[in-house]
C-alpha cells in the first residue's frame, strides 16, 4: 500500500470507528528497524574495505563486532514481528528483507576469518578493489531501505544501483582469476582461490536483498 493510500487507510477509520482506530495502527517502526540494520550492515563491510586496504587489525575485530550487533537487531525486530498486530507491509517480507540483510554481514565476517584462517596479505589491490565494490553495494542497500517509506522509486532506483554492483563485482572476480592462474605458486593461488570465492559471496547476498527489495517495493507501490 502506497503512503497516500495508508493515510487514506487511516483517515477513514478514524472517522468510521473512532473508538477503535488506534488498535490498527503500526506501533512500531519497523522502517526504522530495517534502517538500522541496514546502517550496521554498511558500517561492517566499510570495515572489510579498510582493514583489506590498511591491513589495520583492528577493523577486522570491529566487523566481527558490527555482525554481532546486526545480529541483535534482527533478533530484536523478529520478536517485535511476532509480538505486533499490524505491520506497515506484509510481515514476511519484513522478515525476509531483515534475514537478506543479515546474511550480507554474515558473509563479510566470514570474508575476513577466511582471510585470517589462510594468513592472506590483505593489501593486496584487487582485493581492495573488490571490497570497495562490495561497499558500494551495500550502500546502495541502506539508501533503498532508507527510502522505502518515503520515496519507493528512489528506493527501486538503489536496489537497481546494488545489484548492479555484483555484476561489476562478477566481471572484476572472472578478472582476477584469469591473471591469479598465471602464478606459479600453487599455495598462493588456493588460498586467493578461497578468499576470492567468499568475496564474490558477499556480492551474491547483496544482489539478493536489492532483488527481496524490488519485489518489495512492486508490492506496496
Amino acid at each position: 500500500m502506497a503512503s497516500s493510500s495508508k493515510k487514506s487507510f487511516w483517515h477513514l477509520l478514524q472517522k468510521k470507528l473512532p473508538g477503535l482506530s488506534h488498535f490498527f495502527e503500526p506501533r512500531i517502526d519497523f522502517y526504522a528497524l530495517l534502517i538500522a540494520q541496514a546502517d550496521t550492515t554498511l558500517k561492517g563491510v566499510e570495515a572489510l574495505e579498510v582493514w583489506l586496504s590498511t591491513g589495520a587489525y583492528e577493523r577486522c575485530q570491529l566487523v566481527r563486532d558490527l555482525e554481532r550487533q546486526a545480529d541483535e537487531q534482527k533478533a530484536s525486530l523478529h520478536l517485535k514481528l511476532a509480538e505486533s498486530f499490524v505491520t506497515p507491509f506484509d510481515r514476511e517480507d519484513i522478515y525476509d528483507l531483515s534475514v537478506r540483510l543479515d546474511e550480507v554481514i554474515n558473509s563479510a565476517k566470514d570474508s575476513a576469518r577466511e582471510v585470517e584462517a589462510l594468513n592472506y596479505c590483505p593489501r593486496d589491490s584487487t582485493l581492495s578493489e573488490m571490497a570497495r565494490t562490495l561497499v558500494e553495494g551495500t550502500r546502495c542497500l541502506y539508501n533503498s531501505f532508507r527510502n522505502l517509506d518515503k520515496n519507493l522509486t528512489e528506493a527501486s532506483a538503489q536496489a537497481s544501483l546494488a545489484r548492479k554492483s555484483e555484476t561489476r563485482f562478477e566481471k572484476m572476480y572472472r578478472q582476477a582469476m584469469r591473471e591469479l592462474f598465471e602464478v606459479n605458486d600453487f599455495k598462493t593461488i588456493l588460498r586467493t582461490l578461497e578468499v576470492y570465492r567468499t568475496m564474490m559471496h558477499t556480492a551474491t547476498c547483496i544482489d539478493t536483498a536489492a532483488e527481496k527489495l524490488r519485489h518489495v517495493i512492486v508490492k506496496i507501490s
